[in-house]
């Protein structure tokens, strides 16, 4: 709802009345949902209220009803920013049936996110997507770019908001990239269901290696120091002059 409603007032008192601890009343639901359909539920992300700061943070839950992983979204928009909303601090990677990497959100946008987890063995990216109000075409060019960067599949779960009146204000598509096929599967309609076979799923691509990206991210790391150095100076200067 962040990007589609203008009304932070109300969208603030809105994360207020919902932000829960994990576990609670939220997680006990998709806890039951995972159990009765006896599968691994990815679900999220979801309104944490941990301490002071609140999260919107996406759960992994087993058939058993266990949760074994959790990730705070780490790239924020503007809108979550003045919603309060705060910063996870890292990727996770969790481990089911081959190793799976999580995003959230506005995570598609960094690169440096997918990097990291492809870095940490990632062997696909399981993500979801806000809906949006415009230009839901763009995350298609955007996972299909980290794709590429990154030689691993990327799932993509879109969704859609209605009015009252039951028209679509907001939407962004589900879909499947490869490092061969580009998009390989779309869901067809808003509602629909998407159905993936495993192989789909499986990178014939070479998996991103971790011995030649070190020493250029390090080198990038030390470039950005570099440089926040010499603007900082750069503002100095003026404000001396002025």
């Amino acid at each position: 709802m962040f990007e589609i409603y203008d009304n932070d007032k109300k969208l603030r008192s809105f994360i207020k009345n919902l932000a829960e601890k994990i576990p609670g009343n939220n997680t006990d639901t998709l806890i039951n949902l995972a159990m009765d359909g006896e599968v691994h539920v990815i679900v999220g992300p979801i309104l944490e209220q941990a301490g002071p700061k609140i999260f919107l943070t996406s759960l992994i839950i087993s058939p058993q009803g266990e949760i074994i992983g959790k990730y705070r979204k780490t790239v924020l928009s503007d809108k979550d920013i003045r919603l309060g909303i705060s910063a996870g601090k890292e990727p996770v990677n969790v481990v089911l049936d081959r190793r799976y990497g999580i995003i959230a959100e506005d995570d598609i946008f960094s690169p440096e996110i997918s990097r990291l987890l492809a870095m940490g063995g990632s062997e696909i990216v399981i993500g979801t997507m806000k809906a949006l109000g415009k230009e839901q075409q763009v995350i298609k060019h955007l996972a299909i770019a980290r794709t590429i960067e990154n030689g691993i599949p990327y799932l993509i779960v879109g969704e859609s908001i209605e009015d009252e009146e039951g028209e679509i204000i907001g939407y962004s598509p589900t879909f499947i990239t490869s490092p061969d096929n580009l998009i390989s599967k779309e869901a067809e309609e808003d509602d629909s269901i998407l159905f993936v076979e495993s192989s789909i799923l499986t990178s014939s691509s070479k998996q991103t290696s971790l011995t030649y990206l070190e020493p250029i991210i390090n080198g990038l790391c030390k470039g950005v120091k570099k440089i926040k150095g010499e603007v900082k100076k750069r503002s100095a200067s003026t404000v001396e002059e002025e």
